[in-house]
């Protein structure tokens, strides 16, 4: 389920230096808008193809419907600590197959929808939808998180899925060693998923008691570079998670480097395929708080 997206670049004078993240495609497989606080730093602006939208006042809405087109940055006090101008929500449509179709609402990164028609059976990630929020620092360097003393993220969300739906929600997460050309490590949190199966396990861990975070088993599969957390059991559309733990584990077991820094954090949905209907995927609700540590 490796999959290749391009991480979206800082806000800072590292802004110009092009990333490359390399490797093959995500499988897909298996059987089986409410506004909230938080308001562009600047006027809604989308890069590429926009519309007014067909739910909310237009003056509160970016819409897009191209490949990577993107809204934002926003001023969105339910997530902390970013270091550039701000979170985005984008399309980020990075495997556009024939007879794709999707197009992006947003109010803000906690309140926005994707309306898709992907092929029906289709078994690679077509897009990823979602938000973005940056944490590297100004110097082009990831923060290590050995500096970090919590990172708790809350969400809400829905796919409304179909028979042939094949997609997940989930977190994606860039870590590095270093500067900017060391993207290195993506550890993805998949905790709705619907008719992807399953992938090897490597390992599994309980998290959570702490932080208003529910203990929950969650299995570890190693793909290769990629490394997903997926949850155990029932899955859920409303919930916390404690990031730091997850990344910190597998620090600790020797899944990522001992010196592992962040980038990046999104959260949205790996879509494969909606049946060759219309779906909606939507977050009613986010935040994400990254505590550094003092002194």
């Amino acid at each position: 389920m490796k999959k290749r997206k391009n991480p979206r670049l800082l806000g800072t004078a590292a802004a110009a230096l092009a990333l490359a993240v390399g490797g093959g495609l995500a499988a897909c497989h298996g059987a089986s808008p409410v506004a909230a606080a938080g308001s562009p730093a600047s006027s809604p602006a989308a890069s590429g193809a926009v519309t007014s939208s067909p739910v909310v006042d237009q003056s509160l809405t970016c819409t897009t419907s191209a490949v990577m087109g993107s809204c934002g940055p926003y001023n969105y006090p339910p997530i902390k600590g970013t270091t550039d101008a701000g979170p985005t929500v984008g399309q980020d449509v990075w495997n556009p197959i024939g007879g794709w179709e999707q197009k992006l609402y947003v109010v803000n990164p906690g309140d926005w929808y994707a309306t898709a028609n992907m092929p029906a059976g289709n078994t690679a990630v077509v897009s990823m939808p979602g938000n973005t929020s940056n944490y590297g620092t100004v110097a082009d360097t990831s923060t290590p998180l050995s500096d970090y003393s919590s990172i708790y993220s809350s969400f809400t969300e829905t796919m409304n899925p179909g028979s042939g739906t094949s997609a997940e929600a989930a977190y994606d997460i860039w870590l590095g060693q270093g500067n900017g050309s060391d993207w290195n490590n993506e550890v993805m949190i998949q905790h709705d998923i619907v008719n992807r199966g399953t992938c090897p396990v490597s390992a599994s861990a309980v998290f959570g008691g702490s932080g208003g975070v529910p203990v929950r088993t969650w299995h570890l599969c190693d793909n290769g570079g990629e490394l997903i957390w997926q949850l155990a059991g029932r899955q859920v559309q409303s919930g916390k998670v404690n990031i730091l733990a997850m990344l910190k584990w597998l620090v600790n077991h020797r899944y990522l480097p001992q010196n592992s820094g962040l980038w990046q954090i999104d959260y949205g949905f790996e879509i494969c395929s909606t049946g060759g209907r219309n779906e909606t995927f939507q977050v009613s609700s986010y935040s994400l708080v990254p505590i550094l540590r003092q002194g």
